[in-house]
């Protein structure tokens, strides 16, 4: 079974810096998913992921979309499917120490970047001794009790926030199989996220 035309969107976003340029960013993911014995779910899903802001400002937190606005799932659905760890997956960072992240179910969207709207898993990084560099990559560890479905025609992009820029990248793997069928992606055509270039 493939997940039709799910829209999973990755945004990265960086410091507020007026006069930063246009980047030539990077970003990449993959999920996979094997049984386990875990209370959280009877699949364990892997999002390895990797970015690269082409400027000297880190990572200040990042998003995966699992339903753009209007669609078919609501939060409830997503809620009821898909769980984290207090600490949900750790990246790179700094002077070559290790990031922890925590995971946030958004039901309205991230209102700090525009465009990015609908139902969201937000990753915030926990700060206390180390910071996500302007490169890096990481690992994010999330539970279901659905049998996994192959990703098909998905949209990632990163956003540095100050800059207004965006990038696209591509995601491969496996995604829960939910029965609410994810909004198709002609309810966020990539033209409207590349408006902001203009």
């Amino acid at each position: 079974m493939k997940i039709r035309n799910t829209l999973i969107v990755l945004t990265l976003t960086a410091l507020m810096v007026p006069t930063l340029a246009l980047a030539d960013c990077m970003i990449s993911a993959e999920i996979s998913a094997q049984q386990t014995d875990n209370p959280l779910g009877a699949f364990e899903y892997t999002m390895e992921f990797s970015w690269d802001m082409d400027s000297q400002y880190g990572l200040s937190h990042f998003n995966l979309m699992v339903d753009a606005a209007g669609g078919t799932c609501g939060c409830d659905d997503i809620s009821d499917a898909i769980f984290f760890e207090t600490i949900a997956g750790s990246s790179s960072g700094q002077d070559s120490c290790s990031v922890d992240y925590n995971a946030f179910l958004e039901c309205s969207g991230d209102p700090t970047i525009p465009d990015v709207d609908g139902i969201l898993f937000k990753f915030e990084p926990v700060e206390d001794i180390c910071e996500p560099g302007n490169m890096g990559s990481g690992t994010i560890m999330f539970y279901s009790d659905l049998e996994p479905a192959d990703i098909d025609e998905e949209i990632i992009s990163m956003s540095d926030k100050g800059a207004h820029v965006y990038c696209y990248g591509s995601i491969s793997g496996v995604f829960p199989g939910l029965a609410c069928d994810p909004v198709a992606t002609e309810a966020m055509p990539l033209g409207s996220l590349k408006s902001i270039y203009k």
